[in-house]
């Protein structure tokens, strides 16, 4: 009996390590917030279709009360853009402008604030062991 309940145990400690294994503790850093300048939202997409059709695999947002914010995520191991906008008015949206431009603060991953801000495959970062440290700038775009 002693026996069988040792071998459950060990069974399912490797259960779960199996399933739990691809996920990896991440530190993003969003940098460029307005202190009280309106909630943050975050989503983080993994497939490129999620990504055209914003419809994220994973989204937070958070009251900022610094420039620069610090959250800790458990993310699955692979590729991701991690996007994100500043709520000035509070709507609950990010609003654009002409020709679909944001009028408030946005980020993304591997992206400097000018021009265009480029594919899925540009835009991403891998997320694996070795990954400790995601830095997102938030930028006013400007045509």
């Amino acid at each position: 009996m002693k026996k069988g309940c040792v071998f459950l145990g060990v069974f399912l400690m490797f259960c779960a390590a199996a399933i739990y294994a691809g996920d990896i503790p991440v530190t993003v850093e969003f940098q460029g917030i307005i202190p009280g300048g309106g909630t943050v939202y975050v989503a983080i997409f993994y497939r490129a279709d999620s990504y055209r059709k914003q419809v994220p695999e994973y989204a937070l947002n958070f009251e900022p009360a610094a420039e620069t914010v610090r959250r800790e995520i458990v993310l699955p191991e692979g590729d991701c853009i991690v996007s994100c906008y500043q709520d000035a008015n509070g709507n609950g949206e990010m609003d654009s402008g002409v020709f679909g431009m944001p009028k408030e603060l946005i980020g993304l991953t591997n992206y400097d604030g000018r021009g265009a801000t480029g594919g899925f495959k540009k835009l991403t970062v891998p997320i694996n062991r070795d990954t400790p440290v995601i830095t997102v700038h938030l930028y006013k775009v400007r045509i």
